[in-house]
């Protein structure tokens, strides 16, 4: 372990594990994993339990009543999913009567999806509970705290997409929408 000292007369302190992880929960991967599963167990059990849906579900509602009329690959991009897990979840959505899908006269390839007004319903009663569930978990932070969670988050969101653009040309690893899922935790 590296101990940083820039003045000799104070104890050295010890880096953040994050910035030099030794063991794998100190892989900031690891850690949001681990996070997004224990938070993310509290929407699934709520859509699937009381609502009859999967989260891949509450994901598809949560968008098209921010953005009606998106097309099944737009769906994809927005969700992180491949093609076919999103066909699916569209598929099993129209059975249970949540969404509508409509073809363009002119292009029978290109689909917009809309909710049903079953949909809408549903995402209505849905959403606030989610919401809290999202208010009760950043509840742990100050305000200060909050802030500086956003700003961060925000700057490795930038940097992930700088990385992934640089490591689309690598022919090893397919893009998703080729159906092959990555699942990397570190």
């Amino acid at each position: 372990m590296v101990l940083i000292n820039h003045r000799p007369d104070l104890p050295a302190v010890p880096p953040n594990p994050l910035a030099d992880p030794q063991q794998p929960s100190n892989l900031l991967l690891y850690r949001l994993a681990k996070l997004t599963a224990s938070a993310g167990r509290l929407v699934t059990r709520l859509c699937e339990r009381h609502y009859g849906i999967t989260r891949r579900e509450w994901g598809v509602l949560m968008w098209l009543a921010r953005q009606p009329g998106l097309q099944p690959s737009q769906l994809a991009d927005l969700l992180e999913l491949d093609r076919a897990r999103i066909s699916r979840a569209i598929a099993s959505m129209q059975a249970k009567g949540l969404l509508h899908k409509s073809t363009e006269s002119s292009n029978r390839r290109r689909a917009a999806l809309q909710l049903s007004p079953a949909g809408q319903r549903l995402h209505d009663a849905l959403l606030p509970q989610v919401r809290r569930i999202n208010t009760d978990l950043v509840a742990a932070l100050d305000a200060d705290a909050l802030e500086n969670l956003d700003q961060s988050l925000h700057s490795l969101q930038q940097q992930a997409n700088l990385a992934a653009q640089e490591d689309d040309s690598d022919a090893a690893f397919p893009p998703r929408q080729s159906g092959h899922r990555q699942n990397h935790l570190g």
